[in-house]
């Protein structure tokens, strides 16, 4: 593998990161697994990170052939809807206030351990918020370009980094505090901008060769 490969293999994977946002969205976690005891904690958030990815792994996967079988929605069609889906959900993030974080009980009511470990950390802790629209369309966009193994390494990758956060969630809460991980995922956010304007311009010059003459 060339230094261009994994240079690309690593943006794949960093884009992948970006987009699931672990680290802003650490507070909104938190908040979440509050009553969940500690011994307890680091299970859910296993749980929802596997899960997590196999989701992600299933659109890489299949997602394609939905699209193109099901939708008959073109690539250049796909690329400019999907980049403008980021564009929006970037800015959205940046200017929205910080989300309200309900407790665990409400998502795991008066269930078992094993129940409400599996109901939050499926929901949603792993769907809608660590797998939503922009990393469904990131993975797809990369899937497009590079194929469906590639899609499912990179997205294994870009999981191992989210699971390495999400099980030290409490320490690197401590370390950066509330107002670091928002900041952080800010910050974030605007990368995301970045990506889908890349994607939006990709796809009017696939569409329009002209342009790039």
């Amino acid at each position: 593998m060339s230094i261009l490969d994994i240079s690309g293999f690593a943006e794949a994977v960093l884009s992948i990161f970006v987009i699931v946002n672990p680290l802003g969205n650490l507070p909104l976690f938190a908040g979440l697994a509050e009553e969940v005891p500690d011994n307890e904690k680091r299970r859910v958030f296993h749980l929802a990170g596997l899960v997590a990815f196999c989701i992600i792994s299933a659109f890489a996967v299949v997602g394609k052939y939905v699209m193109r079988d099901v939708f008959h929605i073109s690539i250049a069609e796909f690329t400019f809807g999907g980049g403008l889906l980021l564009v929006v959900i970037g800015v959205y993030n940046i200017m929205a206030r910080t989300r309200q974080t309900p407790h665990a009980a409400d998502a795991g009511g008066s269930g078992t351990v094993s129940e409400r470990e599996i109901t939050l950390a499926v929901t949603p802790i792993a769907f809608p918020l660590l797998v939503g629209p922009g990393s469904i369309v990131t993975v797809m966009l990369i899937v497009d370009q590079h194929g469906s193994l590639y899609g499912v390494a990179t997205s294994a990758v870009a999981f191992v980094f989210v699971m390495a956060v999400l099980h030290w969630s409490d320490r690197l809460l401590r370390l950066m505090g509330k107002v670091g991980a928002v900041a952080i995922g800010r910050v974030l956010q605007i990368f995301i901008v970045a990506m889908g304007v890349h994607f939006i311009f990709a796809a009017l010059t696939q569409a329009f060769p002209i342009l790039v003459r």
